[in-house]
């Protein structure tokens, strides 16, 4: 009786400690999102990041939908092989040009290949590296290791694959930035002024309408990239990323960040910065 007794004592020891410990309590009330948030308003944990972080830790499995983890990942590389065959061509951007829109849109299908590859890109390596740290939670010989494995060698294919056709930034943003800093900086050098002020008006209007052109061609690339992307991979990768469950979010495209920053710098170095300069000289 005196060692069942002993016993008893040390299984409740236990379980009061496992109830004493945080990490252990959130893994009892996994799967009661009610419970769970309860027991971390009683940690005072208020911001946004650490209770999400905690919900993460109080899964008790690798996969959060293991019966529809296969389907979706297959999906998911379906949409991205799609969308880096189909995602960048097909322009119809500036048809009423003539035969300048071969070159439009020759540039706007450039910017649209860099973001696209990019993502595509990205979202290879987020998943083999997601696939990779759940396969090495998943127990040995369990469900979720069958179903991990293999999906972590395609998406480590996926990688190498996506790899050997990446491409960099569309080097006519680069020169769209550099000419006019290069002039610029040319004038300040030399002190060179314009003899006469018509001369000087068409300059600028010349560069404003190239920088202009050139943000057009930005915003309209970055459209077709975003459509793109939405239309073909959005919510085959997001349903990837609720079958893991507790990862997070999904990689999201540039295109927004990439089309603002772009049209910044160059309403900067075609407009703002030539016009300082010449106020700068004409003093």
């Amino acid at each position: 009786m005196t060692g069942i007794s002993h016993g008893a004592d040390r299984g409740e020891l236990q379980v009061g400690a496992a109830l004493d410990n945080p990490l252990e309590r959130l893994r009892l009330l996994s799967g009661d999102d009610d419970a769970i948030s309860t027991f971390l308003d009683e940690l005072d944990v208020s911001s946004p990041r650490e209770r999400e972080m905690l919900a993460e830790l109080a899964r008790r499995s690798p996969l959060a939908r293991p019966e529809r983890f296969d389907a979706d990942h297959r999906r998911a590389i379906e949409a991205l092989e799609s969308l880096r065959r189909h995602g960048f061509h097909g322009s119809r951007a500036g048809g009423g040009l003539g035969p300048l829109r071969y070159v439009v849109r020759w540039l706007v299908e450039l910017v649209a290949r860099y973001l696209v590859v990019s993502y595509v890109k990205d979202v290879a390596v987020s998943l083999r590296n997601l696939y990779w740290l759940r396969e090495m939670e998943a127990p040995s010989n369990s469900t979720e290791l069958k179903l991990l494995r293999p999906a972590r060698f395609d998406a480590s294919s996926l990688v190498e694959i996506m790899r050997s056709r990446e491409i960099g930034v569309p080097s006519f943003v680069i020169a769209g930035l550099l000419i006019p800093l290069v002039a610029t900086i040319w004038r300040l050098m030399t002190g060179f002024t314009f003899s006469d002020w018509w001369v000087a008006v068409l300059v600028g209007l010349v560069g404003v309408a190239v920088g202009v052109g050139l943000s057009w061609v930005v915003l309209r690339g970055s459209a077709m990239a975003s459509n793109r992307i939405r239309l073909s991979t959005r919510q085959p990768v997001q349903a990837v990323w609720d079958s893991v469950g507790n990862c997070g979010r999904p990689p999201r495209d540039g295109t927004r960040k990439f089309a603002a920053v772009s049209i910044v710098l160059m309403a900067g170095v075609w407009i703002v910065l030539p016009a300082l300069v010449a106020l700068a000289l004409a003093t």
